[in-house]
């Protein structure tokens, strides 16, 4: 595989998307087989100091992190400490009230347990022991959303339904506290199992993230988190998750795609080949934030993408697993591993958009979805390289305006060269946005009413515009949800 183009793609790319989403600093890496082996940093880690994002800013992972909390208790899982199936009410008084059956370690790693979406626990101050922590939060049995007004602390009996959960995992994290036969705290038992054997020395999951529980190397390397809104980068104070084992670890992103890359290579020493394969598979009906989806499965903590349909793997070949992790109010971090390529992608923002609650178009998504576009397409065996370096922008709006004049209204009669012209000379642009006029009437000059119509507009975007390219240029150009033939979705469906 060319790493050297996807770099240069990175390159290109990259700092556009940053600029359209208003990301002040990214880190990426990516790996193959066994090693890292192209790693990136644009931008900036802290924008007062102009401190730069480098390839060893550390970052926290939000709730990236849980696949570290299920490496851990599935290494006590192989120990025969506690079985997937094993009430966990052996270990721990939590009592699912809205049906017979007790909750299991699966049903928590499946997000299955009844339990109802939290946000955390977050405070202003670090919490207190796990132990305490989940005592305070049972007893209160209410979500932390808006003070328990969002959503119900139970949402319905054990099995019955995706349900992400924070506390879920932190009951997870509180079962290798208790489990494990050292009798370490869970942050002490992650480093020495988990990150040392895997060499993630930059890597660290303490109960806060405060000078109290990380090291001063570590904190000084870590970037500023900004809250985001178009035109605002807002650096919020420091907040702390009670549930830390859902989210609180710090790393960088070489170290965390080394973690994947071990997953998708049968364990790397820290599971078996066995276990490492059930985390990777689809154990379970999935979801999202907001609740179940059709659309995705779950293995032991990571979703799994593999049906029909969709992009960026299903249907093609390249099946992946996927998390994706926010830390309050200021980080985002995004995990990708092909499953059969043997690849990762980990990519990290010092950026946590204001905007809704859940949703993936927000700009501090939006920012590694698009790097995920073009890491997708040379997964996919093709060239990454911008293919309009300068004149993207025009070519679109020309095959747009192609199509309003022609196919979208059924109308055979194309518009001659000096419309077209015509048009690209009366154009106002706005400052900032490229134009040119050649680039237009060339692409809307290729638009034509045919037999299929759908098919052959598809056709002429994907040789023209790889799908990460026109991804970016619909965003710049406002039209996100443009029309799914776009893709060649209709081609697919045999429209």
């Amino acid at each position: 595989m060319d790493i050297d183009g996807l770099a240069e793609a990175l390159d290109a790319f990259v700092p556009e998307i940053m600029d359209h989403c208003g990301t002040p600093g990214l880190s990426i890496a990516v790996g193959v087989g066994t090693e890292v082996v192209l790693t990136r940093a644009y931008g900036h880690a802290d924008l007062a100091t102009g401190r730069p994002m480098t390839t060893d800013t550390i970052g926290p992972t939000g709730s990236d992190a849980k696949a570290y909390t299920g490496v851990a208790v599935l290494q006590l899982v192989e120990r025969g400490l506690i079985g997937l199936d094993d009430p966990i009410d052996k270990h721990l008084p939590i009592v699912n009230p809205h049906g017979p059956r007790p909750i299991t370690l699966r049903d928590l790693l499946t997000h299955r347990s009844g339990l109802g979406i939290n946000l955390g626990n977050f405070d202003r101050v670090p919490p207190p022991p796990l132990e305490e922590h989940l005592r305070r939060v049972f007893a209160a049995g209410r979500s932390d959303a808006y003070g328990g007004a969002l959503t119900p602390f139970w949402a319905g009996p054990v099995g019955a339904a995706y349900q992400y959960s924070n506390v879920g995992i932190a009951v997870v994290g509180r079962l290798v506290e208790l489990l494990n036969p050292e009798g370490v705290s869970f942050s002490e038992y992650v480093r020495e199992h988990v990150f040392a054997p895997l060499g993630m020395t930059s890597s660290i999951f303490p109960r806060a993230q405060h000078p109290d529980f990380v090291p001063a190397e570590l904190l000084a390397r870590r970037s500023t988190g900004y809250a985001t809104l178009p035109g605002l980068r807002l650096p919020l104070p420091q907040l702390y998750a009670g549930d830390y084992p859902a989210g609180s670890a710090l790393s960088t992103p070489s170290d965390h795609a080394r973690f994947v890359l071990a997953l998708l290579g049968g364990g790397g020493g820290v599971l078996s080949a066995g276990t490492a394969r059930q985390m990777i598979t689809a154990q379970a009906p999935g979801g999202t934030l907001t609740g179940p989806s059709q659309d995705t499965s779950i293995g032991f903590v990571f979703n799994v993408f593999d049906g029909p349909g969709g992009s960026g793997g299903f249907g093609c070949g390249h099946p992946y697993i996927g998390h994706g992790g926010e830390y309050p109010w200021g980080w985002s971090h995004f995990t990708r591993g092909w499953t059969e390529d043997r690849i990762a992608l980990v990519i990290a923002a010092n950026q946590l958009d204001l905007g809704d609650f859940g949703t993936s178009d927000r700009p501090s998504h939006a920012a590694a979805r698009l790097v995920a576009e073009i890491v997708t397409t040379w997964v996919h065996g093709a060239d990454p390289r911008r293919r309009h370096a300068q004149d993207g922008l025009s070519y679109l709006a020309g095959l747009l305006t192609g199509d309003r004049l022609t196919t979208r209204l059924g109308i055979t009669i194309r518009p001659t060269p000096d419309e077209l012209a015509g048009i690209a000379e009366g154009a106002v642009v706005a400052p900032g946005i490229p134009w040119d006029a050649r680039a237009f009437c060339e692409a809307a000059g290729q638009v034509r009413m045919t037999d299929h119509p759908l098919r052959d507009n598809a056709e002429l975007v994907r040789r023209e515009l790889p799908a990460h390219e026109l991804e970016l240029l619909k965003r710049q150009l406002g039209v996100p949800g443009l029309g799914a033939f776009w893709q060649g979705e209709g081609v697919r469906r045999g429209v």
